[in-house]
């Protein structure tokens, strides 16, 4: 029988199924073991029962029966006694029964042939009168047990038939449920993909017979069988795309003017494009060997590549082709298996026409070379021009910094000049007066007293602007000194900065705005102070130039402290501040957005310049519209020699 045939039995009727078959083979095998077993055991039990209730009986006729037989025997009532012992007889499990005494017998049932228990106790009596028990005789009993072998014996046999007939009728229902609920559906899934054609896909999906009762509403059967439609519904999608590419690639292959070839483990060629048989002029059916093919034209590079059985690529080489040679680049992937080389698969692409362009093409760089080189060295020259004009205007910026600052503390100073010079006038008068009122001897004590209050008021009026004026111009002289000089030197930071706010109040007073200065007292430096007062007066000037036009309460705070062997040295303040988009360009030169009204555009880009070429620094910059500019500093608390031999070169 084929195994289609038995495909198709295996479908109608469960018997020929193997699977069922085979469940049902191992159901019986359990089943009929442990039904022998259990109705061994069960056996077993009324065995034991059984035995246990002839020994119950023979125990009451000891004990209870032999009693009443002893005190009639006693009385001599004969009657009695016989009439006692026919009556157990008919008692279960008692088939003979025999009293003996000294001069009688007496017995009732049949003696028992075959298999027996037997069992004698004696027939004692209590005699009341004198407490003694006397021996009147003895009673024997005997049971047959071969009938209740017999009776075990068939319950054993018919409880043994009995599960196994249930056992047979529960397989024969499971088999028949496994047959319906499993086996026909299983058959089903492999019927249908035993028909499933890949290149006549049916629309119809796979569908499993239900039966009412014994099938669930959705089981693993029925998530087979959609896996089943998804596996072939992808493999007729798969097989589609595959037929689809095989066929794109062989259009690309007859109409590509690039060589094809692929090889066997031999190196002979087992496919190659059309443009190549017809640049070599094989025939149809013809494969020959690709190292012999291509040794004849002279490409030895090639020969070697394919020789050493691995990957290669951009093996140029020149085939002639009559009067002309054209230029070609070959690569391949070499195929290895589990039994070594098995083949190349490659490509050959024809390149003459970008080697002409390649040959054109160093011809013109020849000539653009020259032109390239003279055009070089007039951008180099710009370049140095342009270097030494951006320079000299950073120069002018600190120079014009330098200036305005002068400006400023000269007018500041005028003022407590002014006011000096007042006072001293009013002291000569005071003077004047108190002479000639001593010479005129009209000097009273009261005159004297206003005189001599008018004169110590003048005094202390001088006193105090002199001593405003010489504090200004010390604090001038240091800041102008430190921003023209960069020499390396250990300065105290706080004094230096609180020295130079107060050379710059002539400007942060048109604001007006006091920066505050934030910071412990004890901080050095060994660094270069002309550069960072250079820095924090760029930035106090920026602010007051572009950021305070609509605040109204202007504030600018400096703070400080050492972090490590760093000073940290934060800049802010609460302006309108700097959109994000030009977040990107403010420290480019020449970037201002007040040009023509006085902004140079340098301010910024000098503070990047000191900070990460003269003090070996870092800057970050955070700003938003509305709510001012920070700028935040990372200094070295102590620069190295080398740095100031760098200061000092770059001012040369």
């Amino acid at each position: 029988m084929t195994r289609s045939h038995k495909f198709d039995d295996s479908i109608r009727n469960p018997f020929f199924s193997l699977v069922g078959r085979r469940i049902l083979l191992i159901m019986v095998c359990l089943s009929g073991f442990f039904t022998l077993l259990t109705t061994v055991l069960q056996s077993y039990w009324q065995y034991d029962e059984a035995f246990s209730q002839v020994e119950n009986r023979h125990d009451e006729i000891e004990h209870i029966h032999a009693e009443l037989i002893a005190s009639s025997l006693w009385i001599y009532d004969l009657t009695s006694v016989q009439e006692r012992i026919d009556g157990l007889v008919n008692l279960p499990h008692v088939d003979y029964l025999a009293i003996r005494s000294e001069n009688y017998l007496f017995e009732a049932g049949k003696p028992v042939d075959l298999k027996k228990m037997v069992n004698e106790y004696p027939l004692e009596y209590d005699d009341p009168d004198t407490g003694k028990t006397q021996r009147v005789g003895t009673v024997y009993v005997e049971s047959n047990i071969q009938t209740i072998y017999t009776e075990l014996t068939q319950r054993f046999f018919i409880t043994l038939l009995l599960n196994l007939i249930k056992t047979l009728l529960v397989c024969f229902f499971i088999l028949l449920v496994f047959h319906y609920t499993v086996s026909q559906r299983v058959f089903k899934i492999a019927q249908f993909l035993r028909h499933y054609n890949p290149l006549d896909p049916k629309d119809d999906k796979l569908i499993l017979p239900r039966k009412r009762f014994i099938m669930e509403r959705e089981d693993e059967l029925d998530w087979l069988a959609d896996e089943a439609n998804k596996i072939t519904n992808n493999m007729s999608t798969l097989y589609r795309n595959i037929m689809l590419e095989r066929e794109r690639l062989s259009d690309f292959t007859h109409v590509s003017s690039d060589w094809l070839w692929e090889t066997d483990a031999d190196l002979k060629l087992t496919f190659c494009s059309e443009p190549m048989r017809q640049a070599f002029g094989l025939g149809a059916n013809r494969f020959p060997n690709l190292k012999d093919l291509v040794h004849g034209i002279g490409c030895q590079q090639f020969v070697t590549y394919l020789n050493h059985q691995q990957d290669f690529a951009m093996c140029e080489e020149t085939i002639p082709f009559g009067e002309q040679s054209r230029y070609f680049v070959f690569q391949a992937i070499a195929h290895h298996g589990v039994n070594g080389f098995r083949g190349f698969r490659g490509t050959g692409i024809d390149i003459t026409e970008l080697k002409a362009a390649q040959f054109e093409l160093e011809a013109l760089n020849q000539n653009l070379e020259l032109t390239v080189d003279e055009r070089t060295r007039e951008l180099q020259e710009s370049m140095e021009h342009l270097t030494a004009a951006q320079e000299q205007l950073v120069e002018s910026e600190k120079l014009a910094a330098l200036g305005s600052l002068v400006a400023g503390v000269a007018h500041e100073v005028n003022t407590p000049l002014g006011i000096a010079v007042t006072a001293s006038s009013v002291v000569q008068d005071v003077t004047k007066t108190l002479n000639q009122a001593f010479e005129n001897q009209t000097l009273t004590s009261t005159q004297f007293a206003s005189l001599m209050k008018q004169a110590n008021e003048s005094i202390q009026m001088l006193e105090h602007n002199l001593t405003r004026a010489t504090r200004l111009i010390r604090d001038f002289k240091q800041t102008a000194v430190d921003q023209v000089s960069e020499a390396l030197t250990e300065f105290d930071v706080k004094q230096t900065l609180d020295a130079l706010i107060a050379s710059l109040h002539p400007e942060t007073r048109k604001v007006p705005v006091t920066p505050q200065v934030v910071g412990d007292n004890n901080i050095r430096m060994y660094s270069l102070p002309g550069v960072i007062t250079q820095i924090i007066s760029n930035l106090v000037m920026n602010s007051i130039n572009h950021a305070f036009e609509d605040t109204q309460s202007p504030e600018i705070i400096i703070e400080f402290e050492t972090q490590d062997d760093h000073l940290y040295l934060c800049y802010q303040d609460n302006g309108c501040g700097i959109d994000p988009a030009l977040h990107h360009r403010i420290f480019e030169p020449f970037y201002t957005t007040k040009r023509g009204r006085g902004g140079s555009g340098l301010g910024l880009n000098l503070v990047f310049n000191l900070v990460r070429q003269k003090l070996e620094g870092e800057l970050q910059f955070e700003s938003e519209p509305g709510k001012g500019a920070k700028f935040m500093f990372l200094i070295p608390l102590s620069l190295s020699t080398r740095s100031s031999r760098n200061v000092s070169k770059d001012k040369h």
